[in-house]
C-alpha cells in the first residue's frame, strides 16, 4: 500500500517455468486501464540494441510470452505479450484480452444471470471466479460473438433491471464480475522512505473535461423481441425533450415481463441515460496502485472543479521513479438533464 512503502515496481518475464528480473531493460512503462475495456494494456520500450552492440543483452522477448509486473510482492498486473518491435517496443494486455478475439456460439433460454456468465466462460476456456449479479432471467442465442460481446449484453440486461453498473475484469486467472464500488477511498503515496505518505490529491496537474449530451436519452421504449413489433410501454422526460429535442432508445425485451417489472426497467433506463456526461481529465497526479478505473476517489476540497467523491472511469499508470497517474473522472451523483417528471406508460 501506498502509506507503508515507496513503490518498486518490477517487471518480470515468464517463459514457461523460468522468470526473469527484465526491469533495468524497461523503460517508459505505461498501463492503461478503462472502465470500457475488458482488458488492461501496458506498453514499454525494453532496451533492444543487440543488433549494434554484442554486450548489450536482449531478453528474448516474444510475443505469447507472460509479463508480471509486481510491487512489493503485490501483483498489480499480469497479462501475455501480444506485439514486440525491432525497436523494442512492447505491448501486452491482461487476460481479459482473450475474452474479447476468440468466438463462440452459446444458446440460453431462462438461465439466471450469474449460471449463464459461468457457461459463457466454460465456452470460452476461463475460469468463472465471482459472479455477483441478479438471477435475472437470460434467453438469447448467440452465434460468432465473442464472450465480451456476449457479457456486455447479459450486464446491459441486468444493469436495466437494478440500475448499476457492473465491472468485469480477469483476476488471478478467473473472470470476476460484481457492481461497482460504493465506498469511497482515500489514495496515498509515498516519495521517498524518509518522507510521510500522503493524500494524492492534495497535488494535482492540470484539470480538463467537457460537458456533452452526445449520450443524452430522453425517452425509451420497450418492444417485445421476435418476430412481433409489439411495444410494451414507453417512459420519458417532456423537460428534457423540449430542451434537447428527442432522443429516443428502444430496448428489446422477451416480453414475458410483468407490468411491474416493465415499469421499472423503463424508469431505470431513463433515469440512466437522461444526464448531461461531465467528464474531467486530471494530469500528472501521484500514483498509486489502488487506483482502478470503476471506483470511487475521494478528492480533496479544491478550485479546479474535481472535488469530493468521483468516479474513476479511466487511469493510466506511469511506472517509474515517480509514479505518477493521469485520471478520468466522472460525478457519480450527476443531476438529470432537466426536470424530473418522468412520465411512464406501460
Amino acid at each position: 500500500m501506498g502509506t507503508q512503502y515507496v513503490d518498486d515496481h518490477r517487471f518480470l518475464l515468464c517463459k514457461g517455468s523460468t522468470v526473469t528480473d527484465i526491469t533495468r531493460a524497461v523503460s517508459q512503462p505505461e498501463a492503461r486501464d478503462e472502465l470500457d475495456a475488458l482488458s488492461v494494456e501496458l506498453t514499454f520500450t525494453a532496451v533492444r540494441n543487440n543488433n549494434r552492440d554484442k554486450y548489450m543483452h536482449w531478453y528474448g522477448i516474444e510475443p505469447g510470452d507472460k509479463l508480471r509486473v509486481v510491487n512489493h510482492g503485490r501483483e498489480v498486473f499480469s497479462g501475455v505479450i501480444l506485439t514486440v518491435g525491432l525497436d523494442g517496443a512492447v505491448t501486452a494486455n491482461d487476460m481479459g484480452w482473450y475474452l474479447t478475439k476468440s468466438e463462440i456460439i452459446l444458446q440460453l433460454a431462462d438461465a439466471a444471470a450469474p449460471d449463464a456468465v459461468r457457461r459463457m466462460c466454460a465456452k470460452a476456456g476461463i475460469a468463472a471466479g465471482t459472479i455477483d449479479l441478479p438471477p435475472t432471467r437470460i434467453s438469447q442465442v448467440w452465434v460468432g460473438s465473442t464472450p465480451e460481446q456476449i457479457l456486455e449484453d447479459i450486464l446491459a440486461i441486468c444493469s436495466a433491471e437494478t440500475g448499476l453498473t457492473y465491472r468485469r475484469r480477469v483476476r488471478e486467472g478467473a473472470l470476476q464480475v460484481g457492481p461497482l464500488p460504493t465506498v469511497p477511498i482515500i489514495a496515498y503515496h509515498k516519495p521517498a522512505e524518509n518522507l510521510g505518505a500522503f493524500d494524492i490529491t492534495l497535488a494535482k496537474g492540470s484539470v480538463s473535461g467537457s460537458d456533452s449530451m452526445a449520450e443524452l436519452t430522453n425517452s425509451v421504449v420497450l418492444a417485445a423481441g421476435g418476430e412481433s413489433a409489439e411495444t410494451l410501454g414507453r417512459a420519458y422526460n417532456s423537460a428534457s425533450i423540449a430542451k434537447y429535442g428527442l432522443l429516443q432508445a428502444v430496448e428489446t425485451l422477451s416480453g414475458d415481463e410483468n407490468t411491474a417489472q416493465a415499469r421499472q426497467r423503463l424508469q431505470t433506463l431513463l433515469a440512466q441515460g437522461d444526464r448531461i456526461a461531465r467528464e474531467r481529465s486530471v494530469d500528472e497526479i501521484w500514483g498509486a496502485d489502488e487506483v482502478e478505473s470503476g471506483i470511487l476517489l475521494q478528492f480533496r476540497q479544491n478550485s479546479y472543479g474535481v472535488t469530493g467523491v468521483q468516479r474513476v472511469t479511466g487511469v493510466t499508470h506511469r511506472y517509474g521513479h515517480p509514479h505518477l497517474m493521469s485520471l478520468t473522472v466522472e460525478d457519480p451523483q450527476s443531476p438529470r438533464a432537466a426536470g424530473g417528471g418522468d412520465a411512464i406508460t406501460v
